[in-house]
Formats: structure tokens, sequence, C-alpha cells
């Protein structure tokens, strides 16, 4: 995999047609990895007359996740269940009739 400039020789692109992961890097950025794209994208990205345009479209919102972020997002969404499940539980609780305790007479439920 090779690096290719850009038009605009502010950024460099690398593409592996094997795995169809793109690798975009401009000036003041660490590189960006990209999955599935298909070779015309890429293609594109290297004739346009605006990379900086054509990738903030038509690539970015493919961006892959590092890593290291994943272990932490699935906690994060957890504990988010959690609390959830923890609001509901009490808005339920909170909803019970405090007068009788819970307990409800024979009669009571008949007249109903």
């Amino acid at each position: 995999m090779e690096w290719a400039a850009l038009k605009e020789r502010q950024g460099r692109a690398a593409y592996d047609a094997e795995t169809r992961d793109l690798h975009v890097k401009f000036a003041g950025s660490a590189p960006v990895k990209h999955a599935n794209i298909p070779p015309h994208v890429y293609q594109n990205l290297l004739e346009t007359n605006d990379p900086h345009f054509y990738y903030r479209y038509y690539i970015a919102p493919s961006r892959v996740s590092p890593a290291r972020r994943q272990p932490v997002s699935m906690v994060v969404h957890g504990l988010k269940l959690v609390l959830l499940f923890t609001a509901c539980s009490l808005l339920m609780a909170t909803e019970l009739d405090q007068g009788h305790g819970g307990i409800f007479e024979e009669s009571e439920l008949r007249s109903n």
C-alpha cells in the first residue's frame, strides 16, 4: 500500500484493494482509516480538484473508530442501560398505591 499525493498537495491517500481500506492524511492531522471504500471513490479522491470537499462529504462518514475506544463505548452503553432500567423501576414503584401497601381486600377488587 503506497501513499499517493492528492491534487492539492496538502494531503495523501493510500488504498488497499484487497481489504478496501482507505487511509487519508491531510496536513496537520493524523492518518484516518476508512473501511469498505469502493475503488472508484478512491480514484475520485485522487482526481478531484477539491480533495477536502470530496473527503468531507463522501468519505468522512465511513470513518473507522480506533479499536481502543470500542470497549469503553460498550461500558458506557452498559451504564446508560443500567441507569435507564433503574429510572424506569423507580417510576414504576412510585405509581403503586401507597394507601394500601400494595395489598387489596377481595371486596375492593370485585367492586372495580
